[in-house]
């Protein structure tokens, strides 16, 4: 099983940018009405991004153009070695999705004093770059922006953290309202990524409602048999 989550541009700007038709991520292992796939994908049961990669160069044309979305925190990973034959492979957008950048900042925090967090995943997104690839990058708050901005990632996703979606999934006033503080990150920064919301299909089809920092949408992850 595949979770593919679709790309939706704005129609300004769809053929203007080099963005991948959706991301392909690994299927959550658990799945239950209650529990929101972005959250049953940071589980610790889910296999290793390793399996993922295996897969992907077993089969390369199960991509069709997908970007592969990774858990790049995982300590057992090596990106430079992977980052190298998924290039030679044809693959050409690497995401670090899931990201520990949905856990609350309590448990980031504890990540962080054992060196599994967010700026791990962004260093191995690091390596994909230097091999040719091209990155998108998953944030939830504006200091994780900063560092995807620093590493001029060419597309950032703002998720929301996973304490958002205990009651539902958020609105897309507060998803907006992320959304505008970590444009103006990137912005201040003097970088220019593809922003990215977290959205429905439903809201993908609807982009006059979109918030203005969004340039496109990434919808909620849908599952294929492969």
């Amino acid at each position: 099983m595949l979770a593919r989550w679709a790309i939706v541009p704005r129609p300004e700007l769809a053929g203007t940018t080099a963005l991948p038709p959706d991301i392909c991520t690994a299927c959550p292992s658990l799945r239950h009405p209650n529990l929101p796939d972005e959250v049953s994908l940071l589980l610790p049961v889910q296999p290793n991004p390793q399996s993922l990669v295996e897969d992907i160069l077993a089969a390369p044309a199960l991509l069709q153009g997908a970007a592969v979305g990774l858990f790049l925190a995982n300590p057992f990973f090596s990106p430079p070695r992977e980052a190298q034959r998924l290039a030679d492979a044809g693959v050409r957008w690497v995401a670090n999705l899931p990201s520990v950048a949905q856990h609350d900042r309590e448990f980031a925090q504890q990540l962080s004093d054992v060196a599994l967090d967010h700026a791990r995943e962004l260093a191995a997104l690091a390596d994909f770059k230097a091999a040719g690839l091209r990155v998108l990058a998953a944030v939830s708050d504006t200091t994780e922006a900063q560092g995807a901005a620093d590493l001029h990632a060419d597309a950032v996703l703002v998720m929301p953290k996973s304490s958002d979606l205990a009651a539902g999934f958020p609105s897309l006033h507060q998803r907006g309202t992320a959304a505008q503080s970590i444009a103006a990150v990137l912005r201040d920064s003097g970088r220019r990524s593809v922003l990215l919301g977290l959205g429905t299909k439903n809201e993908a089809e609807r982009p006059s409602l979109w918030p203005d920092a969004w340039d496109g949408v990434v919808c909620r992850p849908l599952m294929s048999e492969q």
